[in-house]
């Protein structure tokens, strides 16, 4: 065979060998997939789930950043204030007040994560027995807020809706004292906020 002849052949050979895939190509390949169907197109075909998933972690790391906040800030009062702006929006902040009686509304005090507003169309209510009697129970609808109060100690003494963030006078106080947890419900589940403060995600005990 000519060197001509062996040339066009290892030719041939080496184009051959480069358009196929390897075994282990192909395995890794299949292995990706399998990451992609069981993680990203569960969330892309149920955003309100995920939505729903996110809105319910926020509420539980801002919580646990309120209660903090208020063991740090002796001599101040600490809300943790839960917003819908709009039928697709939240917003969650944390507001303090020096003194309760200067005529000053609270000043906001949010960390930089939770000045993001939270999006989704989400469907969740609330329920928490007061120390007067009865309850204060209800769902977030477009333009409503729930604001709780935090002890120097860090617990939860007092909740209220429908709270004009504008005005001091409008923010709960002993008047709006609570003898039980503060249960939160979703299109998934429970989570509670105990009187001493800790949160969890599961039905109040």
């Amino acid at each position: 065979m000519s060197s001509e002849h062996l040339f066009l052949a290892k030719g041939r050979c080496s184009q051959s060998r480069q358009r196929g895939f390897t075994l282990v190509e192909i395995i890794v390949v299949i292995i990706l997939l399998g990451v992609l169907s069981a993680v990203a197109i569960p969330r892309i075909g149920n955003v309100s789930s995920y939505q729903e998933s996110s809105l319910r972690s926020s509420i539980l790391g801002s919580l646990r950043l309120a209660q903090k906040t208020a063991l740090a800030q002796h001599a101040s009062s600490v809300y943790w204030v839960l917003e819908r702006p709009s039928l697709d929006e939240w917003q969650i902040s944390l507001v303090i007040d020096a003194d309760t009686n200067d005529g000053i509304p609270p000043v906001d005090i949010s960390p930089p994560q939770l000045q993001t507003s939270i999006p989704g169309d989400i469907s969740l209510s609330y329920s928490v027995s007061l120390d007067a009697g009865g309850s204060l129970a209800g769902s977030l609808s477009t333009g409503d807020n729930l604001v709780i109060l935090y002890n120097q100690l860090g617990d939860m003494i007092s909740v209220k809706n429908g709270v004009a963030l504008t005005s001091e006078s409008s923010f709960p106080n002993v008047a709006n004292s609570v003898d039980s947890s503060l249960q939160f419900s979703d299109r998934s589940g429970d989570f509670c906020l105990s009187l001493t403060g800790y949160n969890y995600a599961s039905t109040c005990r």
